[in-house]
């Protein structure tokens, strides 16, 4: 390693969170949409994970746990959300999201379903656009035919294993990571 490195320590970290104006100035124009997920602790991970890309928002549809719903739901969430992303996060619940979807899309916005099926295309090679709605579903029913029937594409993440399947918090990682690094500014040179 050419340059020297130095561990920043929690207290660094904290001091350098961007206040509610930067968090507004650089949200990344993505709504995640999970659709019917069972777990409240992977519900809590993606409410991490939207914080740390800074997403503009946050739909939880149908069965899938919100903060309020129950004690034992916000508990879960809270626990692995951390770091006061329930705060920061716009959120909302919506027992059916397909209408939203469709009004996000006929604005502009495209729509990605995360699901493995025939016709899928590989995540790196999907058209995320300049404003994504990103589609996660039910770890076994996945995600409900309505949206799977209005996507504009439908990504897949490889598994090479005996696992047929990621989580859906490391799914959701893989892609907005990659849709952060596409909307990253270049560095002046």
């Amino acid at each position: 390693m050419s340059t020297p490195f130095r561990r920043h320590a929690t207290e660094e970290l904290v001091a350098l969170r961007p206040s509610a104006k930067e968090r507004e100035t650089t949200r990344l124009p993505v709504i995640v949409v999970l659709d019917d997920i069972r777990s409240a602790t992977n519900v809590g991970l993606v409410f991490r994970l939207c914080d740390c890309v800074n997403v503009a928002g946050l739909w939880l549809a149908g069965i899938t746990a919100w903060p309020g719903v129950s004690e034992h739901a916000t508990n879960r969430i809270a626990k692995t959300a951390v770091g006061g992303s329930l705060d920061v996060v716009p959120w909302r619940h919506l027992e059916n999201p397909v209408p939203e979807v469709l009004r996000l899309q006929a604005e502009g916005w495209r729509v990605v379903v995360l699901e493995q099926g025939e016709g899928s295309q590989h995540w790196r090679d999907v058209d995320y656009g300049a404003r994504t709605v990103l589609v996660l579903g039910h770890e076994r029913a996945g995600v409900r035919d309505e949206l799977l029937a209005v996507a504009d594409e439908i990504a897949e993440l490889p598994v090479r294993g005996i696992t047929n399947s990621l989580n859906v918090s490391m799914c959701a990682s893989a892609v907005l990571y990659e849709v952060l690094e596409r909307h990253r500014s270049p560095k002046p040179s």
